[in-house]
This record gives C-alpha cells, structure tokens and sequence, in this order.
C-alpha cells in the first residue's frame, strides 16, 4: 500500500488535495518534499521525514506548522507552495502453510 497526496496552492479553489492510492488505515511516518517560491525568485526546496507517525487528517496541521516555519526562513512571503507527502505500509504477514 502506498499513498501519495498533493497539495499546491495552485489548485483550483475548493478541490483540495489530489491522493493517489489508498489512505492508510494506522498512523505511519510520511516521507514529505516541500517547494517554496517566494517573489524574490528564490527557491527553497526542503524534503523530510516526519518526527511522529500520523494518520492523513493530522498530517494537515502538521504540514501546516512546517510551511510556517520554511516561509518564516524564506521572508514571510511565497508566491507558490506545494507539498507531497508518501506514505508506504508495512509488510503484509507471510501466511504458512497455504500453497
């Protein structure tokens, strides 16, 4: 199982985020890329891990919190944010026996 969502503040109004594959059911750490433009022209480009593992609807104010801080390092102002958070399961039990 691996699950992938998208945000950018490029999208249309009211979609929201785009997921691809199924939502983990168990809280998991997430593997997160972070693109910031600011009007500058710079570009700050951050990938991570979580600290803690989350399901889908904590990560929301744990990215949130996150841009905070990288647009605080960037001056306060971006022009463009995105972000793309992985998540991939654990390994499913080796069933024995079955053939």
């Amino acid at each position: 199982m691996t699950c992938t969502i998208f945000h950018s503040t490029e999208l249309p109004p009211g979609r929201g985020a785009q997921v691809k594959g199924s939502l983990p059911r168990r809280r998991v750490r997430w593997s997160v890329e972070y693109l910031i433009k600011t009007p500058d022209g710079r570009t700050l480009i951050e990938s991570t891990k979580t600290i803690q593992a989350a399901t889908s609807e904590e990560l929301y104010p744990i990215m949130d919190a996150t841009i905070d801080e990288l647009g605080n390092e960037a001056g306060g102002i971006a022009t463009f944010v995105s972000w793309r958070a992985t998540a991939h399961g654990g390994k499913k039990k080796q069933k024995r026996g079955k053939r």
